[in-house]
């Protein structure tokens, strides 16, 4: 298998292109927005790039199944995770703070990683033991997170998910002399942020499933972090439910933020 990563990679760029595409003609458009039995929005703009998303993979990678937020579930030890438009409600406030994430999932761990940035048409994508990096304006550079050597800790966080944990969790860093830089930011783009140097740590303190995280949890590892839960263990997926625990990302995952924080 490792050696298709970049072909899979491939794939999942062209899926999360198109989709990116179809969010946009709607988001152009202010189309109507449904509620879910959760709760939460759903538009025509999610179901229409969950349908580009589900005809690429599907001609790419037809033994691969997909499991996206808007319909399909896990099969086997490989499968696609894919979030057509995660930041709906960044899409319904019209932030332009939404994105598409494409993973691949094998053996409970995420091997591929794509999120694309539809307004910007920024891509970061990643696959195991090949790097990170970011495609914007038609040029491509290889990732690498900040080296963090001290100084003011960086911690962006869910624009509006545990909000009030991260707030205690950064007036429990501001303690320290060095002080803390807090932003807040929708969707998986926050671990775009941390693979490209903008940010140390992203806290978790609320809900998410594998399609939110599997795509940047890749690009965040492939770029020299890491994603973890109960102090170093690297979040891994294996509920049927696609259900994560709570994590913080880290830019730098050499560095000892289980002892720093």
């Amino acid at each position: 298998m490792s050696g298709d990563y970049d072909r899979y990679r491939e794939a999942a760029q062209a899926a999360a292109e198109r989709a990116g595409a179809a969010i946009l003609r709607h988001y152009r458009a202010a189309g109507p927005v449904d509620l879910k039995s959760d709760g939460s929005p759903v538009t025509p703009a999610d179901r229409a790039a969950h349908e580009a998303i589900m005809e690429v993979l599907g001609r790419a990678t037809p033994g691969v199944p997909v499991a996206s937020e808007e319909g399909g579930e896990i099969s086997g030890d490989r499968y696609w995770s894919v979030d057509p438009l995660d930041g709906t409600k960044e899409y319904v406030a019209r932030t332009d703070a939404f994105v598409v994430n494409v993973a691949l999932v094998e053996d409970g761990r995420p091997v591929v990683g794509v999120i694309y940035v539809p307004v910007t048409g920024e891509c970061y994508f990643a696959a195991k033991d090949r790097g990170a990096f970011k495609e914007a304006a038609g040029r491509v550079r290889r990732l690498s997170g900040r080296t963090f050597t001290g100084g003011p800790v960086r911690v962006v966080g869910s624009a509006r998910h545990g909000t009030e944990a991260v707030a205690e969790l950064c007036a429990a860093l501001a303690c320290d002399e060095a002080g803390i830089e807090r932003a807040a930011l929708g969707s998986a783009w926050k671990f775009g942020w941390l693979a490209e140097g903008r940010a140390d740590l992203y806290p978790r303190f609320g809900p998410t499933h594998t399609w939110d995280t599997a795509a940047g949890q890749c690009l965040v590892e492939e770029s020299g972090g890491a994603v973890w839960v109960a102090g170093r263990k690297p979040l891994v997926y294996r509920d049927a439910r696609q259900i994560n625990p709570f994590f913080v990302a880290v830019a730098d995952a050499r560095f000892p933020w289980p002892d720093f924080l």
